[in-house]
């Protein structure tokens, strides 16, 4: 890919910014991804023990089920109150956010943060794209366009703009993932999962 000198101009100043406010962008980034992370599992499973909620996301389907049967509310309510006053508005802060984040630093993917912060993450999946993944409706259109800017200007990859044009356009149409390097595969529970094959 060839950068006119104003696309690199605009590449280097991002990477710059984004360089220099490294270690506070990935606190607020970490903070983001397991706000939102925490809360749907505790919506699942009922513990927030990460320990205790990869274990039973390992489990072949059934036993899955079967856990999550004994570990539901005794009642819809509590579910409802949870996402209504804490996933629901949080998501909406979260996705102005980031999009916030993107427009100023370039939208921050694993590899760019690597390339100036020295530390593991704490949440060895942490992806900030999830928060994009869980935005409300009335940020599709934008997102659309912003993901587009940074598919061209060769800040993500193919895989996580499919990742994003699958979630923007109401979760129905599979060939916005299959379109954009992801093959349909069998787990090693035998489930069919939507697999990151062709990111480039």
């Amino acid at each position: 890919m060839t950068l006119s000198p104003l696309r690199f101009y605009g590449q280097t100043v991002k990477d710059s910014l984004l360089k220099a406010d490294i270690y506070e962008l990935v606190e607020h980034l970490e903070f983001m991804y397991g706000y939102d992370q925490s809360l749907r599992e505790y919506t699942l499973f009922k513990t927030f023990d990460k320990h205790e909620t990869d274990r039973i996301e390992s489990l072949r389907e059934s036993l899955q089920k079967e856990e999550r049967k004994k570990r539901s509310f005794v009642s819809d309510s509590l579910g409802d109150f949870i996402w209504k006053q804490y996933i629901n508005p949080i998501d909406s802060i979260h996705t102005q956010k980031l999009i916030d984040i993107t427009r100023k630093y370039g939208f921050p993917t694993n590899e760019r943060l690597k390339k100036y912060y020295d530390k593991e993450f704490i949440d060895s999946e942490f992806r900030a794209l999830l928060i994009f993944i869980h935005a409300p409706q009335i940020y599709w259109d934008d997102l659309k366009s912003l993901m587009k800017t940074e598919l061209d200007e060769g800040r993500i990859s193919r895989c996580d703009y499919g990742y994003v044009l699958w979630h923007v356009n109401g979760r129905n149409k599979f060939s916005y993932l299959l379109d954009n390097g992801y093959k349909l595969v069998k787990d090693k529970n035998g489930r069919e999962r939507f697999k990151a094959v062709d990111c480039h």
